[in-house]
């Protein structure tokens, strides 16, 4: 099947992608790995008029250490990566467990941590994980 048509936007920065979804927030949708988001498109079950592309948001796909020794996740980080970064290794193990039982390989290396968790999927690996390790989520 094709997507229905719709406009696209790449913005390159945070202030760019909120006035983007500001403008019509219903008729809006986000992309960030596009492993949901494809085929929805492709089978219309989702219909989108502007798709906002995360994939130029400067510091989305950022790991960083807090001050008090948290781990901040940005929500563009790859899946993969929660397999393969030593501070993701070291500080939260278990995510980096709970992340080898996502998908398939290719299918990590594009979806995002923001994607699955927006998803909302009941049966996803991260939502849980994320619940047992006590994080919290900035939205």
């Amino acid at each position: 099947m094709k997507p229905p048509p719709f406009e696209y936007a790449a913005p390159g920065s945070i202030p760019e992608a909120l006035e983007l979804l500001r403008e019509e927030p219903e008729a809006t949708t986000l992309l960030a790995g596009g492993q949901s988001l494809i085929p929805m498109l492709n089978m219309r079950m989702a219909q989108p008029q502007l798709v906002v592309d995360l994939n130029r948001v400067q510091g989305l796909d950022a790991i960083e250490r807090t001050p008090d020794g948290r781990l901040r996740i940005g929500s563009m980080v790859r899946q993969r990566r929660l397999e393969t970064e030593p501070a993701v290794r070291e500080r939260l193990p278990l995510m980096t467990q709970a992340a080898r039982h996502i998908a398939h390989l290719p299918i990590r290396s594009r979806g995002t941590v923001g994607g699955s968790l927006a998803h909302a999927d009941p049966a996803a690996e991260l939502p849980a994980t994320v619940a047992a390790l006590n994080g919290r989520l900035l939205v």
